[in-house]
């Protein structure tokens, strides 16, 4: 399994897209290995092992294709204001057209040039960063599901838990389980998280 990993992607060591391939197969290594321990006692560990290693892969392939884009696009610091606005909000309702507004372009215009450029629909993108702020949550902290799903702009808890299961594979309360329960493994899985999340920005 470690082998077919350490041959995915040729590349060469002195280069600057060569120390991040490098880090990132670390974090695959890491990933698959723990799946491998796991597949004959848990399952349901090993499976979210697996997400992490494919949903690592998938931010790899899209932000290729995001660095392919000549026309159309949003320039870093639209997406970079953006995410400020996101991070500032995420305990409110986020509409497109206050993204929109907010850099003066069109619904229309904004969303077509945003899915060009991050390969997600503006309100896909808020989702998957209120997750992602979900897992932080629940990593650093005992709060209740209920009071992070407030807090993060979710309607309640039940809306929290079908959202999270949707985008991550499993219940929040399984994916706390699994992360408070092996702290081992835990950097790991934060640092592909991290990897993911800043992915599309460092590729405009």
């Amino acid at each position: 399994m470690n082998g077919s990993v350490s041959t995915c992607y040729p590349v060469s060591s002195t280069s600057s897209c060569g120390h991040e391939w490098l880090k990132q197969n670390r974090q695959l290594l890491t990933l698959l290995t723990e799946a491998e321990r796991a597949i004959d006692h848990d399952l349901d560990i090993a499976s979210t092992y697996l997400y992490q290693a494919i949903a690592l892969l998938t931010i790899e392939n899209q932000s290729e294709g995001a660095q392919r884009i000549h026309k159309g696009g949003l320039a870093r610091w639209q997406i970079s204001r953006v995410n400020e606005f996101i991070n500032e909000h995420l305990d409110h309702c986020i509409r497109t057209t206050e993204l929109a507004a907010l850099l003066g372009l069109s619904v229309s215009h904004f969303s077509h040039a945003f899915k060009q450029t991050t390969g997600m629909t503006p309100l896909m993108y808020v989702t998957a960063r209120r997750v992602e702020a979900a897992e932080r949550y629940m990593l650093c902290s005992t709060h209740p599901l209920s009071e992070i799903a407030l807090t993060l702009g979710f309607c309640d808890q039940s809306h929290f838990c079908r959202v999270f299961r949707r985008e991550t594979g499993l219940s929040p309360q399984t994916w706390r389980k699994l992360h408070t329960a092996n702290p081992s493994s835990q950097a790991a899985l934060t640092a592909a998280t991290s990897h993911q999340t800043t992915q599309v920005g460092s590729t405009l």
